[in-house]
């Protein structure tokens, strides 16, 4: 228990840069268990999500006093969910699990686009990526709600209530972005068919009906927390083109809310013309301000918070990205379910020394290789080092 104490002094000490801790062990221990009552034991949980939600806005948002506009995106990296390499529709056959997978990875891939699209976004914004909320904070808001078993909607605090793709947190407003993959919709070699052509832009209004339900819910779940708030409502179709809107059987409201592949191509203008345009600039007054900057650490402690109510402010940092990024690529979980032709399980051998599970199918091939000379040439994080280090291991 001392060791968890003094762990987690040491995290929010270095976090903040605190000189403390070059203070002897009992110094930091004091210091933690003081935090550690704070943050637990004293207020009810909505106040104590808005301690967690306000130390990480000063510690991650700093304010920039350079005049840049800076977009604070967390986490820093697009979190690395898929590290695979798929086979050719026609290499992958029959199996279903196999072209799940794929589209799992162009799910992943779908929201990098939009990841990079707001990052290089010249705003002063915060920008969620995958704000994940269990049904005890979606009802964060709601006095009357227990944190047990709720006895009128049976559901236990800790179950998934729902997600967002990105919540961004503007100055005065929230928006919310979902996003759909549907990449095969714009290949014109499968728009032949008339029936099947009907039936995949019926498929992709299903997907565009199933994002709305997905936008009101962090919608509502904002609106618990404060009614009087601007919240703009998208959904972005990163490999839909715009050509075929027509095509998309719905309403021309409706259409307005899409994010097209060329509005990504071209996301400054059209923010300027969807968001900046459509948001009165005019100065909020003090509650409104006060009411916007609640919500806004609220989101930003839900984002670090998981089901059990374990807060990890790490999240927010570049620190953190990197060490999770890390150690999926040099694990080599390629694939869920380990059906990818190209990819194949790695020797035990190398497994218990490197701890790689994977390997691709060109690197299975050098490290088999009878050759005695072999040229490989790759870019930097393309498994060079791993295959030489597992054919040492396969000679010694």
């Amino acid at each position: 228990f001392v060791v968890f104490l003094f762990d987690v002094a040491r995290k929010r000490l270095l976090s903040k840069n605190c000189a403390m801790f070059q203070c002897n062990n009992i110094v930091l221990l004091l210091v933690c268990y003081d935090r550690f009552t704070i943050m637990t034991q004293q207020g009810t949980q909505f106040e104590k999500y808005l301690r967690n939600g306000s130390e990480i806005f000063r510690t991650y948002c700093p304010p920039d006093f350079s005049g840049l506009k800076i977009v604070f995106m967390f986490p820093r990296a697009p979190q690395q969910k898929y590290i695979d390499v798929y086979p050719d529709d026609d290499q992958c056959g029959s199996s279903s699990q196999l072209k799940d997978d794929k589209n799992q990875q162009q799910n992943y891939e779908a929201e990098v686009i939009v990841y990079r699209a707001l990052e290089r976004l010249e705003e002063i914004m915060i920008v969620l990526h995958s704000l994940e909320y269990s049904h005890f904070q979606y009802h964060l808001g709601d006095a009357s709600h227990v944190r047990r078993k709720c006895d009128i909607c049976k559901k236990k605090a800790a179950n998934k209530e729902g997600e967002c793709d990105f919540l961004v947190i503007g100055a005065n407003y929230f928006i919310i972005i979902e996003v759909k993959n549907m990449c095969h919709i714009g290949d014109k070699s499968d728009l032949k068919d008339q029936d099947m052509n009907d039936q995949k832009f019926q498929a992709l209004a299903g997907t565009f009906q199933k994002s709305l339900k997905q936008r009101k819910k962090v919608a509502d779940m904002i609106k618990r927390f404060s009614k009087h708030l601007t919240i703009l409502q998208f959904t972005a179709y990163p490999y839909f083109s715009k050509k075929y809107q027509d095509e998309f059987l719905l309403s021309r409201e409706q259409k307005s809310t899409i994010i097209f592949e060329e509005d990504l191509n071209c996301f400054r203008d059209w923010w300027e013309e969807n968001v900046k345009d459509f948001i009165l600039e005019e100065p909020i007054n003090c509650e409104m301000r006060k009411n916007h900057e609640k919500v806004r650490d609220l989101l930003l402690a839900v984002w670090c918070t998981d089901s059990k109510g374990r807060c990890d402010m790490s999240k927010c940092s570049l620190g953190k990205s990197i060490v999770d990024i890390d150690k999926e690529l040099h694990s080599g979980r390629f694939t869920l379910r380990g059906n990818n032709p190209e990819v194949i399980s790695t020797p035990q051998l190398v497994k218990d020394f490197l701890g790689v599970e994977n390997l691709s199918k060109e690197q299975f091939e050098v490290l088999n290789s009878a050759e005695k000379f072999l040229f490989i040439n790759g870019p930097a994080g393309a498994g060079k080092t791993v295959v030489l280090i597992a054919k040492i291991l396969q000679l010694a």
